[in-house]
């Protein structure tokens, strides 16, 4: 079946997907300390400061909460956002898994008060 269907391929071909948008929403998003990736299982760690990489846990919960509120869910896990998606997901699923995850990041560092520069940089909050 994996090799009939050619899954490991699929796999890798996905793993490289998410791992190249994990990396694009890194670097919009201030509150995003590191993403990692093997195949399709993911993680993305959520810190108030990218130099002391101090969890961030609150901001954890609220992504996973406004995620869940348009339809993916995974695992919650404190400030890491642990996700392992099916390895037969199609791209343009795997597109708006990854849209609405960026929407939650953003949406979070809103409600939290973060004032956010163009650059990705924090500037403050409100």
């Amino acid at each position: 079946m994996i090799h009939e269907e050619n899954l490991l391929e699929h796999a890798t071909a996905l793993g490289g997907f998410f791992l190249k948008r994990l990396n694009e929403i890194k670097g919009r998003h201030p509150i995003v300390g590191d993403v990692r990736c093997k195949g399709c299982l993911m993680g993305v760690e959520l810190v108030k400061d990218r130099a002391t990489k101090d969890p961030f846990n609150e901001a954890g919960t609220m992504v996973y909460q406004k995620a869940f509120a348009k339809g993916l869910a995974w695992i919650p896990a404190g400030h890491i956002l642990r996700m392992s998606p099916p390895i037969v997901m199609d791209f343009d699923t795997a597109a708006k898994a990854m849209d609405i995850i960026e929407e939650a990041i953003g949406e979070t560092e809103r409600a939290l008060g973060f004032l956010i520069h163009a650059t990705g940089r924090i500037v403050g909050k409100w």
